[in-house]
C-alpha cells in the first residue's frame, strides 16, 4: 500500500496523495514505524479493518514526511495540539503542514509548503446510500444548505459533497468538527471550487475545493493561502 501522488491541478504549495487499502492485509511493517503511542491508538480500534486504515495511513504519512525532512519514517517526530491535531515537531519553524483522512477503504494525505500556505484540511468519505438525509442535514447543515439540499437533482451527492466540503474546511481551521458545523456554510461553486459562508470573520481568507474521489466516494481539500509579501 503505497500512496499514489493526486493528478489533477492543486493550489500551489500543496501535494495530496491517496492511499489504496487492503483492510485484510498484514501491517506489521508498517506498525514498526509508528511511534508506542500510535500503536497504542491503533490497538485502541475494536474492528481490525480499522486497524489497519490508521495504521498504514500514519505510516504512509511518515514516510512522506521523512522524504520532506531528510530522516528515517520512525524518526518523524509528531506531536498533537488543540482538538487532537497533530502536527510535525521540526525545530526551526516552517515544518510541513499535513492532514490526513480515511474512509473505507481510502485514504488521502494533504502536504503543505508552510512558506505558501498557513493551514490545510482534508476529508474523504464513503457515501452511504442508507444514510438520513433530513437528519444529517437538521443537525449539519445552515439553513442555506439545507434548502440547496431539498433543491438537488441528486440529494445524497450533494449532501457528501458538501459533508467533505466541511469537514476540510473544518479541519483546515483546526476547531472541533461536531461543535461547528453549523458554523460554515458549503455550496458549489464554478470548477469545482466550493463558495463558504463563514460564521466567524477570522476565518476567512480559506478556500475550498471538490476532489475527484474514486466511485462511490466525495473528497475535498480547503486550505488558506499566505498573503505574498
Amino acid at each position: 500500500m503505497r500512496p499514489v501522488s493526486w493528478p489533477d491541478p492543486l493550489p500551489a504549495g500543496i501535494e495530496v496523495y491517496r492511499l489504496d487499502l487492503d483492510l485484510h492485509a498484514d501491517v506489521s511493517a508498517a506498525r514498526q514505524l509508528l511511534a508506542p503511542a500510535e500503536r497504542a491508538q491503533a490497538d485502541r480500534y475494536a474492528r481490525s479493518a480499522d486497524r489497519v486504515r490508521f495504521t498504514a495511513t500514519r505510516a504512509a504519512l511518515r514516510g512522506l514526511l521523512a522524504r520532506r525532512v531528510g530522516c528515517q519514517p520512525a524518526d518523524v517526530r509528531l506531536a498533537v495540539g488543540l482538538h487532537r491535531k497533530p502536527f510535525l515537531d521540526l525545530a526551526g519553524g516552517d515544518a510541513p503542514l499535513f492532514n490526513v483522512s480515511h474512509s473505507g477503504a481510502h485514504a488521502l494525505i494533504a502536504l503543505a509548503d508552510a512558506r505558501v500556505v498557513s493551514a490545510v484540511g482534508i476529508d474523504i468519505e464513503a457515501c452511504r446510500s442508507d444514510v438520513d438525509l433530513e437528519a444529517v442535514a437538521s443537525l449539519a447543515f445552515t439553513g442555506s444548505e439545507h434548502r440547496a439540499l431539498q433543491e438537488a437533482g441528486d440529494p445524497l451527492q450533494a449532501l457528501y459533497s458538501r459533508w467533505v466540503g466541511k469537514e476540510a474546511v473544518l479541519k483546515a481551521v483546526g476547531v472541533g468538527v461536531a461543535e461547528h458545523l453549523q458554523s460554515i456554510g458549503v455550496h458549489s461553486g464554478a470548477h469545482g471550487r466550493y463558495v463558504l459562508e463563514y460564521a466567524f470573520p477570522e476565518w476567512s481568507g480559506l478556500q475550498a475545493v471538490a476532489l475527484d474521489a474514486p466511485t462511490g466516494y466525495a473528497a475535498a481539500l480547503a486550505w488558506r493561502a499566505k498573503e505574498s509579501t
